[in-house]
This record gives C-alpha cells, sequence and structure tokens, in this order.
C-alpha cells in the first residue's frame, strides 16, 4: 500500500457486532494464530473502479464464495456484497478517492484463528482496503506495451489446491517476477504448467491470435481464470466470437500475431515482446484495438485516456 493511502479508511468485520466496522488502514493486521498467518490461508480478490463505478461483481463474488467452501468458511454469517461494500469503503475515503480519480479495491479472507480444540477457525478474518491504482505503469502498457519472458516456474499444480482459488499464497509468481524485473524492470513473469505449457502471469491472463487468426488462451485448468477474462469471454460470445481454449507452447507464443493480456487493473493491454522478439505494435482493426473497445464499451469508461492523464500528474 502506497504512502498515500497508509491514512485512509478501510473495513473490518466485527464479530461482536455481525457488521463491517471502519478502522484506520495501518491498524489492518493478522493475529499470529489467525489461518492465514500460520498456512497462508488466505482468500483475496481485487477489482477496480472505472470513472468512480463497479461493474457488476458476479465472478469476484462467485469465485471468493467457492473459496471460501473450500477453506471451510462459512459466509453466511457475513453477508458480504461485494458491490455495496466497496461503494461504502469509497463514500468512507471520498476526498482521498476523488485525488486520485479510481481505486482498487482489495478484500481479504481467512478462515480465522484456530485453536487447538478446532481445527478451523469459527471467526473469519475479513478485511477490505484501498489501494492505488498504477496508472504510469497502465499507460505504458497501454501505449507501448510489455515485455513477456519465459520463466522455468511452475503454477501450483490442482493436486496441491483447485487454481481456481485466488489466495495469498502466489510465492511462484513473486519468484519468477523478481527473475524476469532483473532483465528487465517493465517485463512480466509467464509461468509454465507442470506439463511445460505456457500458463499466466502474476496480474494477468494470456491471450493470443494464433497465425490463422483464432484467438487463443491457455486451458482454463491450468490458469487462475480472471474475472475480466470471463467477462471478456461472454462479451465476445455476444458477437459470435469465442476463445479457443488448449494447450499453449512456446512456439506458438513466437509465431503468434498478437499477444494480449486481460487483469483486473489494466482491463486489456498488449505484449510488445516475448522472449526478447519483438512484436508489432496493434494498429486500428487489430485484436487488441477491438478488444480494448470493447472493454470500453463494456465499462462505459475510457481507461486508457484516463491513464495517459493521470500518468502526467
Amino acid at each position: 500500500m502506497q504512502s498515500q493511502f497508509r491514512n485512509s479508511i478501510a473495513f473490518q468485520w466485527d464479530h461482536s457486532k455481525s457488521q463491517l466496522e471502519s478502522v484506520p488502514s495501518s491498524s489492518l493486521s493478522w493475529s499470529v494464530s489467525d489461518a492465514g498467518t500460520l498456512y497462508g490461508a488466505i482468500l483475496v480478490e481485487r477489482f477496480r473502479s472505472y470513472g468512480l463505478k463497479f461493474l457488476d461483481l458476479v465472478h469476484h463474488q462467485s469465485r471468493l464464495t467457492a473459496g471460501a467452501l473450500q477453506l471451510g468458511i462459512d459466509l453466511s454469517a457475513l453477508s458480504l456484497d461485494l458491490i455495496s461494500s466497496a461503494e461504502a469503503l469509497l463514500e468512507h475515503n471520498r476526498e482521498l478517492v476523488a485525488q486520485q480519480g479510481d481505486v482498487s479495491v482489495v478484500v481479504l479472507l481467512s478462515p480465522g484463528q484456530l485453536s487447538e480444540d478446532a481445527a478451523l477457525g469459527t471467526k473469519p478474518t475479513l478485511m477490505m482496503h484501498l489501494s492505488p491504482l498504477p496508472f504510469t505503469k497502465l499507460d505504458r502498457w497501454y501505449q507501448t506495451g510489455v515485455d513477456l519472458i519465459l520463466s522455468s516456474r511452475q503454477v501450483v499444480p490442482n493436486a496441491c489446491w483447485p487454481n481456481q482459488i485466488k489466495c495469498r499464497s502466489r510465492l511462484p509468481y513473486f519468484l519468477s517476477d523478481a527473475i524476469a524485473s532483473h532483465a528487465n524492470s517493465h517485463a512480466l513473469s509467464l509461468l509454465r504448467t507442470a506439463n511445460g505449457f505456457v500458463a499466466d502471469t502474476s496480474v494477468a491472463n494470456l491471450l493470443f491470435v494464433d497465425s490463422r487468426g483464432d484467438l487463443v488462451s491457455p486451458r482454463k485448468e491450468d490458469i487462475l481464470v480472471g474475472c475480466t477474462l470471463r467477462t471478456m469471454e461472454q462479451l465476445l460470445q455476444k458477437q459470435n466470437l469465442e476463445i479457443q481454449f488448449r494447450d499453449v507452447s512456446d512456439w506458438m507464443l513466437l509465431e503468434a500475431r498478437e499477444i494480449l493480456l486481460t487483469g483486473s487493473s489494466g482491463g486489456i493491454w498488449f505484449a510488445s515482446s516475448f522472449q526478447g522478439m519483438s512484436l508489432p505494435t496493434p494498429l486500428a482493426g487489430s485484436m487488441t484495438f477491438r478488444l480494448t473497445n470493447l472493454w470500453k464499451r463494456h465499462v462505459e469508461f475510457d481507461f486508457v485516456a484516463q491513464a495517459a492523464s493521470r500518468r502526467l500528474l
């Protein structure tokens, strides 16, 4: 959390009052006996506002609910509605949000404190806080693209935990990005599957246009399917277009016409290079151009122009 957000207001669930209570962000903490601290058992959802408004967050809500079920967390007592809670959080931070233009909301949920008598926590730990959008980075992604470097590290296989759970246990991504940043400070690292195919990055899902003009993604079974990707798939289906989900090898990306990325903070952007090989800058009529405009219409906001204007402040 950047320094200007340390004085922001956050929400934390108060079990004695059965509601979210506003607290200073700087006071958020995890007990050393919490399952999140002991086991890294923390679910996370991150989503951003567009023009100070939130989209339908059904995919985020569904993923959080499914993750809670896997971790044995009873959400019924929390009655958490993401949109109303996020809107309330923005209202509590009205002046800061107005200065920033738009922000991300981060939701963290764990089973709560463990005891010798209970294998699972009975009082979940729930927090919500604001996080700044990296407008300088976003503007660079939209204007000049991002460099992709293929990592030797693998995504966590389903045998360890369902990869559809978005959690804070993200060491493979962290380590891969750390290595990639040494080679290129603006690069993103692409992880592999256990079978050696291409998976996803720490902040985005991968799409690409193959040599035949088809729009392709790694198989859903091998990636954390982001909410932006799910929504984009639905938007394309309404236009009788489809994303082909299949095994993706290195050479398929080397032969790709375009490589795109989708994620909660950036929406959609493109790769300018893969493994050091430059890719053409997308022009009008390209898939990048079409999907960017499709996302602008969906969110009813020009997020590309916003990033350019905020970078100059």
